[in-house]
């Protein structure tokens, strides 16, 4: 769930959907009936509103700590210092994550974040801005050695929901100096998550699905729909629970003003002496296994059935006649797969293959 406090905002990110004309408040009892409604959710994302006063925030937290399982802040890099005045809010264990989103900025607050992650136990991560061109290259490659030291999570995507068809984190990551970018191995904040290394640093690439499913958001107005940029809106108090189940399960197409047209590559491998195919699900499976050692964590960040998981890599593993996957039956790393070295051999090939592809996109 996306909730936006208030269109009110200094900061200058490019095509956000979040700021109109005008100003306007979402009221903390709008959300609670809301979430009434709905019961519990999995994840409430607070997104780069101004940071309000201490009282104000504190009882909004509170209504969503009751529902969400995690709360996520999105919030620009220029408010670390409101954050540090406050911080005692998230000392209270509300917030899972803070995302500060960062644009222009050639210098990251090293000593405000560090007092942040010092003082409390949160996630922090920087979602960086990827608009194709040399000063946005530039920018990232000053910034990113700090972020690194600091130990934070790297986000590479468009403004948040923006859904801009000039910034693409795949393109970015490559001039930047990615390697070993993979394929899409899970989803976060509504988006499909693709691992690359800088220098040997994770980062997670922030890849817009084809279509839009399970989100809802919560406009300042009080309006509810799929996405800030949605036609379908409908007010709150006119919203019933069919209402609400259409618009969080209904898939939309994405909210575009103009034609984008993404090549969709679609790769087999073949096993030279066997004939043996590996489709590209089955080697997101793989990469999901290699990043989460596990394989039911990995059936479920791409969306396949457990059973469905095993039968596949059971039927792979049989028509090679080698193992792909080990998983440990006992002692303290009991229940971690990890992947054979057919398996990892497997991965590699596609990925080269995959970021040549991607290399060439990007000239």
């Amino acid at each position: 769930m996306l909730i936006s406090i208030s269109n009110k905002c200094a900061y200058t990110c490019p095509f956000c959907p979040f700021k109109n004309t005008g100003e306007a408040k979402i009221s903390q009892e709008h959300i609670r009936n809301l979430l009434e409604k709905i019961g519990s959710i999995e994840d409430i994302i607070l997104i780069c509103s101004e940071w309000y006063s201490k009282g104000y925030i504190d009882s909004l937290l509170s209504v969503c700590y009751d529902k969400a399982r995690k709360i996520s802040l999105f919030l620009p890099i220029s408010e670390t210092k409101n954050l540090l005045k406050q911080r005692k809010i998230l000392q209270s264990g509300f917030v899972s994550n803070i995302v500060f989103i960062m644009y222009h900025e050639t210098t990251v607050p090293e000593n405000d974040i560090y007092t942040l992650l010092s003082s409390m136990d949160v996630d922090i991560g920087i979602w960086f801005i990827s608009e194709l061109n040399n000063s946005s290259y530039r920018t990232f490659q000053e910034v990113f050695p700090v972020v690194r030291r600091l130990g934070l999570k790297i986000w590479i995507g468009e403004t948040p929901y923006s859904y801009s068809n000039s910034m693409d984190p795949v393109v970015f990551a490559l001039r930047v100096g990615g390697e070993n970018i993979g394929l899409p191995y899970s989803s976060r904040y509504g988006y499909r998550i693709s691992r690359a290394y800088i220098d040997d640093y994770p980062v997670s690439l922030m890849i817009r699905p084809p279509v839009l499913s399970n989100i809802l958001y919560l406009s300042p107005n009080g309006e509810l729909a799929k996405h800030p940029k949605s036609q379908f809106k409908v007010k709150i108090e006119e919203a019933d629970i069919e209402i609400l189940r259409k618009i969080i399960f209904m898939p939309e197409n994405l909210p575009l003003s103009e034609f984008i047209f993404i090549p969709e590559v679609y790769v087999i491998l073949r096993e030279e002496l066997k004939g043996v195919e590996i489709d590209p699900r089955t080697i997101q499976l793989l990469e999901a296994i290699q990043i989460f050692n596990s394989l039911k964590v990995a059936c479920k960040s791409i969306g396949i059935p457990y059973s469905s998981c095993v039968e596949k890599i059971s039927l792979l593993e049989k028509k090679l006649g080698k193992k792909l996957v080990t998983t440990i039956r006992g002692g303290k790393r009991k229940g971690r797969s990890y992947l054979s070295e057919l398996g990892l051999q497997i991965l590699e090939t596609y990925r080269k293959i995959i970021f040549k592809i991607n290399e060439d996109l990007a000239k």
